[in-house]
C-alpha cells in the first residue's frame, strides 16, 4: 500500500518491473512442511511467482539462521538442507519504493512479533515470524498507510519442551509458541515503482491453502468454495465509487455463498454528532449533499441492497448491527424527531416499530419496498458463526459494555472477522476488515489516516484471506 515518499536525490533509480512473489519464513534446524512447500511450488509455477524464504532462529539463539561450528567441531544452526534450492533472504530487500523485506530478527517465541518493531517500519514491510500479523500505520492525512506484516512459517514448530529442555520457563514459552504457530505466507504482486498488492495465504495443519478461490494441496489443485466475503464498512452515501466497483467485481468473480455488510447505512440523516455543527455538519454534510432526509437515505440504501442482491444471484446477504445503525435508535429513543419536522412522519412509524421490538433499520428499508428473504438482518444478541469463525459482531463492543479491541475480540471469540475501526488488522485468528469509503471522511479531516480498503474472504477449509483494494484494483491483472 502507500509508503513514505523518497526525497528527490536528483538521480532516477531504474524502474521496478511487475513481479510476483510468495514470501514465507523458516526456522533454523526445523523440518519443512513438505505438503505446504509442494503447494507453494505448484502455485509458483502456475503464477510465475518467486518463492522467498526468510530465516528465523530455531529453538533458541544457539540455533542461529546461519550454520556455525564450535571449537570442538560441533555444528549448529542454519536452515534444513531442503531450503538450499530456494531464494533465502538474509538481508534487507527492496521490492519497490513502498515495500521492503526487513530483517528484524524477532524471536519466534514472541507472542506479538510487532512489539517494538512499528517504530522502524519506514515503508510497508514484511518480516519473518511464525505468527501471521498485519497492521496499518498512518503515513499521511489522506493517503494510504503503510502495512507491517509478518509471514507465518513453512516449517514445523520447533520450540522447547520437556523432551529437549530442562528449563521450565522455556517450556512455558514453547508451549504458547506452538499454539500460535501458523503455516502461511504472503502473495506479493508488484506493479511498478509505487503500487503493490499484498494478501495472505493461510494453510491448514495439512498444508492446504487457498488463494482467490483456488485450493492447493501439495501438487493437487481444486476449486475452493467461498463461504463468505466480509466487506469493509459500506456506508451508503459515502462509499468510494472505485472501491464499490471492486466490491462488486469480487462478488461476481469469487461467487461467495454469503456476504457480510457492516455499517451498511451511514445514517448521516440522524447522526447526533452533526447536531451541534450548524455549518460543517448540517449545512455542508446535510443540505449540500441532500443528506438530511431519513426517507431518502432508506430509499438509496434499498436501491443499493437490490443491486447487491442481483450480483449475489440468490446468495445470502447479512446486515450486521453496527454503531452507525445505532444512530437511528438513539435518535428515536431521545425523541429528537419532535424537533425535526422534515423526518417526523417516518420517524413516528419507526418509533412504533422500535417500541414493538422490531429493528428500525430493517423496517425503514422495507417501507421503501419489500426486501427479498435472503437479505437477513442480524440482531445484537445473535451469532453468525461459519467454520467456527464469528461473523456476527461489528467489533465496537467488548465484554461488560466495554469497547471492542483486537485483544478483547481475540479473547471473546478466539476466531472472528469484524469491522468498525476502518483499519485492517490480523492477529492470529482475529481479523478486522477496513472500510469501503475514502480513506478519510469529514469527521476525520486533520487526523493521520490508518484506514484501509480491505475485505476478508472465508474459504471452505476455514482459512481467511485479507484482500486490499488499491486504486480500485483488488489484484494484479
Amino acid at each position: 500500500m502507500g509508503g513514505l515518499k523518497k526525497e528527490d536525490s536528483g538521480k532516477k533509480s531504474p524502474s521496478v518491473k511487475s513481479k510476483k512473489y510468495i514470501i514465507t519464513s523458516a526456522q533454523a534446524c526445523a523440518t519443512p512442511h513438505r505438503n505446504f512447500m509442494d503447494g507453494l511450488e505448484r502455485y509458483s509455477k502456475e503464477n510465475g511467482s518467486e518463492i522467498i524464504i526468510l530465516p528465523m532462529i530455531g529453538m533458541s539463539a544457539r540455533e542461529g539462521i546461519k550454520p556455525k561450528t564450535d571449537d570442538e567441531g560441533n555444528s549448529s544452526g542454519g536452515l534444513a538442507d531442503f531450503f538450499q534450492k530456494y531464494d533465502v533472504e538474509f538481508e534487507r530487500r527492496k521490492l519497490n519504493n513502498n515495500l521492503h523485506i526487513e530483517q528484524f530478527y524477532v524471536q519466534p517465541q514472541n507472542i506479538d512479533p510487532l512489539t517494538s518493531q512499528l517504530d522502524f517500519a519506514y515503508t510497508s514491510v514484511i518480516f519473518a515470524s511464525p505468527k501471521q500479523r498485519m497492521k496499518a500505520i498512518s503515513d499521511s492525512n489522506f493517503k494510504m498507510p503503510r502495512l507491517v506484516v509478518t509471514t507465518g512459517a513453512c516449517t514445523l514448530p520447533r520450540y522447547a519442551n520437556p523432551d529437549n529442555s530442562t528449563d521450565g520457563e522455556r517450556w512455558r514459552r514453547g508451549s504458547i509458541a506452538r499454539k500460535q504457530h501458523i503455516f502461511g505466507g504472503w502473495v506479493v504482486e508488484i506493479e511498478g515503482d509505487e503500487r503493490f498488492h499484498l494478501r495472505n495465504i493461510r494453510a491448514t495443519g495439512e498444508g492446504k491453502f487457498v488463494d482467490l478461490g483456488k485450493k492447493y494441496d501439495g501438487n493437487d489443485v481444486s476449486k475452493s468454495e467461498l463461504e463468505a466475503i466480509v466487506y469493509g464498512d459500506w456506508h451508503v452515501g459515502y462509499t468510494d465509487p472505485f472501491v464499490r466497483k471492486a466490491n462488486y467485481e469480487m462478488m461476481r468473480n469469487l461467487k461467495p455463498k454469503k456476504i457480510i455488510l457492516h455499517d451498511f447505512l451511514d445514517m448521516h440523516s440522524v447522526n447526533h454528532h452533526n447536531r451541534d455543527q450548524l455549518i460543517t455538519g448540517l449545512l455542508r454534510e446535510g443540505v449540500d449533499k441532500n443528506f438530511l432526509s431519513l426517507e431518502e437515505e432508506f430509499k438509496t440504501g434499498r436501491e443499493e441492497l437490490m443491486k447487491i442482491n442481483d450480483a449475489m444471484d440468490g446468495g445470502e446477504i447479512y446486515i450486521i448491527p453496527s454503531n452507525h445503525h445505532d444512530f437511528l435508535v438513539k435518535y428515536l429513543n431521545r425523541a429528537e424527531f419532535v424537533k425535526d419536522p422534515y423526518n417526523l412522519r417516518i420517524s413516528l412509524k419507526l418509533a412504533t416499530e422500535l417500541g414493538n421490538g422490531n429493528d428500525p433499520i430493517e423496517e425503514g428499508l422495507n417501507m421503501m419496498g419489500k426486501l427479498p428473504s435472503n437479505i437477513i438482518f442480524l440482531r445484537r444478541n445473535q451469532d453468525l458463526k461459519i467454520r467456527g469463525i464469528q461473523l456476527g459482531a461489528h467489533g465496537d463492543k467488548g465484554p461488560g459494555g466495554s469497547g471492542g479491541s483486537m485483544n478483547t475480540l481475540r479473547r471473546q471469540f478466539r476466531k472472528s472477522i469484524t469491522g468498525h475501526i476502518h483499519s485492517a488488522e490480523v492477529k492470529g485468528d482475529t481479523y478486522r476488515v477496513g472500510t469501503s469509503t475514502p480513506l478519510n471522511l469529514p469527521y476525520t479531516i486533520g487526523s493521520p489516516t490508518d484506514w484501509t480498503n480491505t475485505n476478508a474472504c472465508l474459504y471452505d477449509n476455514g482459512t481467511v484471506q485479507m484482500i486490499n483494494i488499491i486504486d480500485g484494483k483488488w489484484r494484479a491483472k
